[in-house]
C-alpha cells in the first residue's frame, strides 16, 4: 500500500513539475509603453507594429499608450521611467525646465543601423541637432507642423493675409488660441508687430511692454484657450483658430470647411521627435527602434499628412498622398522648412519673461 501511495505521489509530482516547467517556458508578453500626443499611435500603426514584431521576433507584444497634454508629461515619463518611448517637441529636451541631459541623461542613444529609414529623412531634418548630445543622437524627427492660423471658410470668405486678423474687432469672441504652449502666442504677437524671426527667441530682442500691450487683447478676446490641441467640437461656432493642424482635419471630417492661411509675416513651426527613454534597455530598446523605423515608412509618413494635417519628415511618400496634399503640406519640399522659424530652446531669462507676460495677459480674462 505504501508503495502504491509513494508511486502515486511521485507521479503527481512529476506531472506537476512538467506542467510548471511548461508554463515557465512560456515567454511573458512584452509591453511597449508609449507617452505621445493623441494620434501618434493610432490603431493602424499599432497593429502593423504588432505584426512586424511577431514576424521578426516570433513574439507577441502589447502597446500601452498614454496621451500627453503638455511637455511635463514627456519629461516625467522619462524621469520616472514610466514610458519606453516619448514624442516631445524638439526644443523640450534641452530646455532649462525639462532638461533631459543635465544633470542626468534620461534618454537612450539611438542606434542608426537599427533605424534604416533614417536615410529617408529630408536633409533639413537629418541636419537638425535638437536631440544630439555630445555628438550622439537621442531622438529621431517624426513630423513637423506650424502653430497655424486656421479659418472657417464658410464664414471668412478670403484667407486672412496677416496674424493681425486676430485683433480685428469683428472676430472678438470668435476664435480660440493655445494656453499651455503660451510662448507661441507671444511669437505671433511679435510677428504681427513686424519683428523678424531672429528676434523671437530672446526677450532681449523684443520690446516687452510693446508685446504685452498687444498680447493682452489677444488673450482677453479669445472665446477659449485650449490645452494639448484645439477642440474641433468648438469649431462650428468659431471664425478663426490657432492649431497644430490636427483639429482642422477632425473638424473637416465632421463636415466643417476649415483651411490654413499663410500670413505674410510668416510663422513658427515645431518638430516632434520619437525618443527612447533610459528605461528601455536591451531588447526593449531595439523594439523601440523598430517602432521608430516603422513610423518613418512611406505608409505612416503619409498618415502624418492625411490624419494629422501636418508635414512628414521624409523625402518621398510615393503616390500615397494627392498632389494637392503634397503641395499643401510641403511633402518632400526641403527648401520650405528653411522659410519658417523652427522653435528654439529659450534661455531661462526669456522663458521666465514669457511666463510672466502670459500670466499678465490672462488676468484680462477675469
Amino acid at each position: 500500500m505504501k508503495k502504491v501511495l509513494i508511486g502515486s505521489a511521485i507521479a503527481v509530482l512529476m506531472v506537476s513539475c512538467f506542467l510548471y516547467s511548461g508554463f515557465a517556458q512560456q515567454p511573458a508578453k512584452e509591453v511597449l509603453r508609449i507617452t505621445c500626443w493623441e494620434g501618434y499611435a493610432d490603431q493602424a500603426v499599432v497593429e502593423a507594429y504588432k505584426g512586424l514584431v511577431k514576424e521578426k521576433y516570433s513574439m507577441d507584444i502589447e502597446v500601452k499608450t498614454t496621451y500627453a497634454t503638455g511637455q511635463e508629461d514627456f519629461y516625467n515619463a522619462a524621469k520616472n521611467g514610466t514610458a519606453d518611448l516619448i514624442s516631445p517637441p524638439a526644443d523640450m529636451a534641452k530646455s532649462h525646465q525639462y532638461n533631459c541631459f543635465e544633470p542626468t541623461i534620461l534618454l537612450s542613444e539611438v542606434t542608426p543601423q537599427n533605424v534604416p529609414n533614417l536615410e529617408n529623412l529630408l536633409p533639413f531634418f537629418k541636419e537638425d541637432k535638437s536631440l544630439t548630445h555630445k555628438e550622439k543622437r537621442y531622438g529621431v524627427p517624426y513630423n513637423c507642423g506650424p502653430y497655424g492660423l486656421a479659418y472657417n471658410a464658410d464664414v471668412v470668405k478670403e484667407a486672412p493675409a496677416s496674424w493681425n486678423v486676430f485683433w480685428d474687432p469683428q472676430y472678438a469672441e470668435k476664435y480660440t488660441i493655445n494656453n499651455n504652449f503660451y510662448k507661441v502666442n507671444i511669437w505671433i504677437t511679435a510677428l504681427a508687430l513686424g519683428y523678424p524671426y531672429d528676434h523671437l527667441f530672446s526677450i532681449d530682442m523684443l520690446k516687452r511692454d510693446q508685446i504685452q500691450e498687444k498680447l493682452n487683447p489677444l488673450v482677453k478676446n479669445a472665446k477659449s484657450l485650449w490645452d494639448g490641441e484645439a477642440n474641433p467640437e468648438e469649431f462650428p461656432g468659431l471664425s478663426l483658430a490657432t492649431t497644430w493642424g490636427f483639429a482642422v482635419v477632425k473638424a473637416n471630417q465632421k463636415g466643417g470647411n476649415w483651411k490654413l492661411a499663410n500670413p505674410k509675416e510668416g510663422g513658427t513651426a515645431w518638430i516632434d521627435y520619437w525618443c527612447i527613454t533610459s528605461a528601455a534597455t536591451g531588447q526593449k530598446k531595439k523594439l523601440c527602434e523598430e517602432w521608430i523605423n516603422l513610423q518613418l515608412s512611406p505608409k505612416f509618413q503619409a498618415a502624418v499628412v492625411k490624419q494629422q494635417g501636418v508635414s512628414p519628415v521624409v523625402d518621398n511618400v510615393g503616390d500615397l498622398v494627392t498632389p494637392e496634399e503634397k503641395a499643401l503640406f510641403h511633402v518632400g519640399d526641403n527648401e520650405y522648412f528653411k522659410t519658417v522659424a523652427i522653435w528654439q530652446v529659450l534661455d531661462e531669462k526669456t522663458a521666465k519673461a514669457f511666463e510672466e507676460m502670459w500670466e499678465e495677459a490672462k488676468k484680462q480674462r477675469s
